[in-house]
């Protein structure tokens, strides 16, 4: 499954403007998922913004942030055709405490 996820109107931009404002919803991502990390990297933008990319022996977990606009792109790819779509969206809805418009892709590969 290709999961392609469009966060908007983020209230608490703070959240986008730095790894550590993000990173924790990639791991509870991986967790909620049960995926498994192979490798990660991690990019500070100055002065705000993140990108932090996971390779998962499933495939790949990606976040770009832009806080100037409160709004992220968060794609997972996984091969794991028993993945539950929709712990993951809940998982990002309840990170941003559900102020915020979610706007969502499933394809299935």
């Amino acid at each position: 499954k290709h999961l392609i996820v469009d966060v908007y109107n983020v209230n608490n931009s703070l959240l986008l403007a730095s790894i550590d404002g993000v990173e924790p919803l990639m791991k509870k991502i991986i967790e909620v998922g049960k995926l498994n990390t192979l490798g990660e990297i991690k990019h500070q933008f100055k002065p705000i913004g993140a990108t932090i990319l996971y390779l998962l022996s499933e495939s790949h977990l990606s976040i770009h942030t832009y806080p100037e606009k409160n709004c992220c792109a968060i794609d997972l790819y996984c091969c794991n055709p028993l993945i539950d779509v929709v712990e993951i969206l809940d998982t990002i809805y309840k990170y941003f405490n559900g102020n915020c418009i979610i706007l969502k892709k499933v394809i299935e590969r």
